[in-house]
Formats: C-alpha cells, sequence, structure tokens
C-alpha cells in the first residue's frame, strides 16, 4: 500500500505499513506549521487508534490525533 492510498485508520491493519509512492516522498511539519521535521518519511505504520511516520532520521510522529504532524508531499 502507498502513502496516498491511506485516507483514514482503519485504510491500515494493526502493524501493516505504507510507504511513499514511486517517484514522490513526503516530509514532515509540525501540526502548527513552524517546523519541519528531520528526514523524510520512510513509511507510516498502524499501531492500535494512530497512525505513526517513521522518518529516515530514525524519528517517529503520529499523523493523527491531537499535534499529529503533517505529511508534506514531494515530487522527485
Amino acid at each position: 500500500m502507498f502513502i496516498g492510498d491511506v485516507r483514514q485508520i482503519e485504510d491500515l491493519a494493526e502493524g501493516e505499513t505504507a510507504t511513499p509512492e514511486p517517484d514522490m516522498g513526503y516530509e514532515l511539519r509540525t501540526a502548527i506549521g513552524d517546523r519541519f521535521e528531520r528526514g523524510t518519511v520512510e513509511h507510516l505504520v498502524r499501531r492500535g487508534d494512530m497512525i505513526i511516520a517513521r522518518t529516515t532520521a530514525g524519528e517517529e510522529f503520529s499523523v493523527v490525533g491531537r499535534n499529529a504532524h503533517v505529511l508534506v508531499p514531494l515530487s522527485f
């Protein structure tokens, strides 16, 4: 599954991952939009009622719920 296919939490099964589409990438910015996180998104993974983005810098950020980070598409 690709990241662009994920519209809601239930689109992924528990532990299932979604990767960037070919020739696409994603960055993450804070919920208030003032800062981009290091690295680009390797994949999304569902953990319970959360979808977590893991970055190439080895960090993880929630992309749903309160204070969620925003996925910003990049075209390569």
